[in-house]
């Protein structure tokens, strides 16, 4: 037997009865079929549940559309496969209980996690993790944390000046780097209080690598042109060295809660199974 094709007019009609149904009627006679393959039918309350109510008409029709022809799709492929396929070949008894099962024990392990496992981790527990397990932690890529900004068009004595200042890098000098350039309306780009990486530097530094010497506390000029870049970098973690603590701290709490959960499981278990012992519910023959 053919089937007349499913188009947009009908989807349409489809929708509009969906949405009109799913006012508040559902099941026997007000539950039509909506499309059929070989023995199989797809009813409007199946629709229901992938239309929300409230969309509208057009957007219904699309997504009833979607669905209706996918359902055909597989209902084709799955007679395919009851004809061709030998009857153990479609034996999935065993793999169908033990998938049944798989799910149960799923499910009651994660209730029981959401009931009994304890989500607070002491700072002292994750820094304690830490120091016994850096080597897990090692960076990918050359991370710092710096304070820059760039100066143009300054007379070469002023220049001096502020380059003579900034190497200084004592309090009382900056402060008179930080006049200057607030005399002049130049801003200074503060990276301090967290991590970047070096190539997100160089996105808005020219600096092609590393300078020679760099390191914690490290300040350099970069002279481009008629530009003159001064960076300051106060903390470098170079690539393979031990990540910063605070940058894998939630890694290190999902990696201990994660622990946590695998003891609570395995005591469950096992309290499980000596109580079923005791009790006299299991026994080997």
């Amino acid at each position: 037997m053919r089937m007349a094709p499913i188009t947009r007019l009908t989807i349409l009609s489809i929708a509009t009865v969906v949405l009109g149904a799913a006012c508040g009627r559902g099941g026997g006679e007000d539950d039509p079929v909506v499309a059929k393959a070989f023995d199989q039918t797809l009813h409007w309350s199946d629709l229901r549940q992938v239309v929300p109510i409230g969309t509208a008409a057009e957007d219904s029709a699309a997504m009833a559309q979607a669905y209706v022809n996918n359902w055909l799709h597989k209902q084709v492929e799955l007679h395919q496969a009851e004809i061709h396929l030998s009857s153990s070949q479609k034996h999935f008894d065993n793999e169908l209980e033990d998938y049944r099962n798989s799910l149960l024990l799923f499910a009651y392990e994660e209730a029981l996690v959401r009931q009994r496992l304890d989500t607070a981790i002491s700072a002292d527990t994750i820094a304690a993790y830490y120091r016994n397990n850096a080597d897990n932690f090692d960076l990918k890529d050359d991370i710092l944390r710096a304070r820059w900004f760039r100066v143009q068009g300054l007379d070469k004595r002023t220049m001096k000046k502020l380059e003579d200042r900034f190497k200084d890098g004592r309090p009382e000098q900056m402060s008179e780097v930080e006049m200057l350039l607030a005399e002049r309306g130049i801003t200074i780009t503060d990276r301090s209080d967290r991590w970047i990486t070096l190539q997100a530097l160089r996105n808005e530094v020219p600096l092609e690598a590393l300078p020679s010497g760099a390191g914690d506390g490290f300040r350099t000029t970069l002279h481009m042109d008629s530009i003159t870049w001064f960076l300051h970098i106060l903390e470098l973690r170079t690539r393979l060295s031990p990540s910063p603590i605070e940058l894998v701290r939630q890694d290190i709490r999902t990696i201990l809660l994660n622990q946590r959960k695998l003891r609570l499981i395995e005591q469950m278990r096992t309290d499980l199974y000596h109580k079923a012992v005791d009790d006299q519910q299991i026994e080997v023959y």
